[in-house]
């Protein structure tokens, strides 16, 4: 079954900073971590200003095993500690999801 990797950033304490950060140093490197070929999906969130979260990346990975080897590919974690340092507002949340089947 596919994995992904959801990463959901809390409204940082400048927003130009954090964009201009993570759209210049913590996406390269996470492109160069995860390879070409892995799709990273980003978006910003809409809506009421009391939204939770700022930002949500994606990363799609094909199983779990290629998850495994994208965690053992870091094994510093300096993709978890660059999205943790771009994030102002307070620590990210990682979730990791298997896709289910659609009903």
């Amino acid at each position: 079954m596919p994995v992904k990797l959801l990463v959901l950033y809390p409204h940082p304490t400048d927003t130009d900073e954090f964009e201009r950060r993570y759209n210049a140093e913590h996406l390269p490197l996470m492109r160069r971590l995860i390879g070409p070929d892995v799709p990273l999906l980003t978006y910003l969130t809409l809506g009421a200003p009391e939204r939770p979260y700022y930002r949500i990346a994606e990363i799609h990975f094909a199983d779990m095993a290629h998850f495994t080897r994208f965690l053992q590919s870091d094994p510093q974690g300096t993709g978890r500690a660059s999205a943790e340092k771009v994030s102002t507002g307070g620590p990210p949340v990682f979730l990791v999801c298997e896709e289910q089947p659609r009903v």
